[in-house]
This record gives C-alpha cells, sequence and structure tokens, in this order.
C-alpha cells in the first residue's frame, strides 16, 4: 500500500503546519549498559581529534553542558490489547521533554534502504503542556486518544489506519521508555551532517499483566540530521561518516549494529516478544 502524502523527493524532513514526515536514516549499535559514560568520552574524544583527518573537512561538536546534563526524554508507546504494531514492528507513541517538546508519531520499521518512516504530529498549547508534564497519565492519554481521532487532517492515526489499518480507538498506553540523550553533531565543511547520541534507556511496564515491570538498555544512534541540505546528503563523505564513527564503535566496545525499534527493545526486556532482528 503506498504512503499517503509521500513526496516523490523523498527528502529527510518536511512540514506542513504541526504534521512532519521524517524519513530517518542512520545506523543504531547496541551499547553495553556496563560500559561507563566515562569510557564513552573518552572515546568520543578520540573520535573528536581524528574525525578530520580521517574524513577531510569533517569536525564534532557538542552542546554546552551536554555531558554533565543529558536531555531527558520520555516515550509512552500506544497499541492494541493484542500488541497488533509491536508484532507489525510499526510503533505509535508520545515523545516529550519538559523543556522543549511533545509530539506524536506512526512510525514503521526500517525498510530494506534503511529508512525508518516517521509521520508526527507537533502538539502545542495545553495539549503540549499536558504531554510534557504528565506522559502516562490518563489526561495525556486522553490528548492522544483525540489527536488519533481527528479526520479533518492528516495525523498520525489517519495515517496509520491507510497503512496498518489499525484504528487510533483500539490503542492504550502500553509502556514508557525514559532515555537520558548525550548527543554530539558532526559538520561537513561547517554544515549539520548527523546528529548521533548515546541513549541510556529504562524501561516501565504501563499494563498490570506485563511481568516483569522494569528493564534498561544503551544504544548508539549514528543518523542524518534531519534538516541536512540536499548538497550534504548527496556528499560521499556523509555516509563515510556513518561508516567511520560506527567502526570505531566496534573497535572499542565490541558492539554490533541493530535495526529493532526502542519499542521492540523494551517489549523484549518485558518478556512481551521472544527475540529481536
Amino acid at each position: 500500500m503506498s504512503e499517503p502524502g509521500r513526496s516523490d523527493d523523498d527528502l529527510v524532513f518536511q512540514r506542513e503546519g504541526n504534521f512532519v514526515r521524517f524519513n530517518q536514516r542512520g545506523v543504531k549499535i547496541l551499547f553495553p549498559d556496563d560500559v561507563s559514560n566515562e569510557s564513552y568520552y573518552a572515546w568520543l574524544d578520540g573520535v573528536i581529534a581524528d574525525i578530520g583527518v580521517k574524513v577531510p573537512g569533517a569536525e564534532i561538536a557538542e552542546k554546552v553542558a551536554e555531558r554533565e546534563q543529558p536531555r531527558r526524554n520520555s516515550g509512552v508507546y500506544y497499541d492494541t490489547e493484542a500488541y497488533d504494531l509491536l508484532h507489525g514492528n510499526m510503533v505509535l507513541r508520545t515523545t516529550s521533554n519538559p523543556k522543549t517538546h511533545a509530539f506524536c508519531a506512526f512510525k514503521l520499521g526500517e525498510d530494506k534502504e534503511g529508512v525508518r518512516r516517521d509521520h508526527r504530529y507537533v502538539f502545542e498549547g495545553e495539549d503540549k503542556r499536558t504531554i510534557q508534564f504528565g506522559p502516562t497519565s490518563p489526561e495525556a492519554a486522553a490528548v492522544v486518544r483525540r489527536l488519533l481521532a481527528s479526520d479533518h487532517m492528516i495525523q498520525p492515526g489517519t495515517v496509520m489506519l491507510e497503512m496498518a489499518s489499525i484504528s487510533g480507538e483500539s490503542l492504550s498506553p502500553a509502556l514508557s521508555v525514559i532515555q537520558d540523550r548525550r548527543t554530539f553533531y558532526v559538520w561537513l565543511d561547517g554544515q549539520d551532517s548527523l546528529r548521533c547520541s548515546l541513549d541510556r534507556a529504562s524501561v516501565a511496564a504501563l499494563r498490570p499483566e506485563i511481568q516483569p515491570r522494569v528493564g534498561s538498555f544503551s544504544e548508539v544512534e549514528l543518523a542524518i540530521f534531519p534538516r541536512i541540505s540536499a548538497e550534504i546528503m548527496k556528499d560521499r563523505r556523509t555516509s563515510n561518516l556513518i561508516s567511520c564513527i560506527a567502526q570505531s564503535l566496534a573497535e572499542h566496545f565490541e558492539v554490533r549494529r541493530i535495526i529493532d525499534s526502542k519499542y521492540r527493545r523494551a517489549a523484549y526486556l518485558l518478556g512481551l516478544i521472544d527475540n529481536l532482528h
């Protein structure tokens, strides 16, 4: 089935009002929970020092105090009683941060081109504040249900119904993933190329029948910057950067690439599925 509203040029990031199509490209790497943040940053400092030698024109930047004060994001994953989205390798979630944002997204699993197609609605006003300050609350769930029931605009629920034949009315919160995200950015010739992060995630079940109730995991994401220019997107050095950083991670920490969403990884920890891809 074709994707509603998909543009022919297949840009990474397109926004129309509050609705965003985000074609995520990049690599996800399973990172050991027992490797300290200090060890991770010792590795990153080495990459920062020589990235311009390995990929000419490249440099790495971090926001002030990012290492000491990582961004904490809350994700709440919705599903049917039978977990149809989970078993179909799809996601319907809210993502929020008390200081910056709140949105609802319907997301597909990684396709054969390595793209994860994300369709999100960005909340504003009171709905935004409700999600930001009580992401697992009944009030937040009511905001999500109201959004998914809207039929006068394109939103995650209409895309989900078109692509998966699942109605938003059948969804309820299943689990939450709270992550501390430590981000660094890679520039090429002074322009945005990659947005990379170490994500330390804590998992909690939101339905009483799920046992165990908690879990944790870590992963590193090496992703194309959402608003990357067409010029930098086509530049061969962009893909070289991902390969270079991924190889360096593998050499230092003996890690491996993964394709599962955070939802699937959390569900595996909570015993909802028996295996990962």
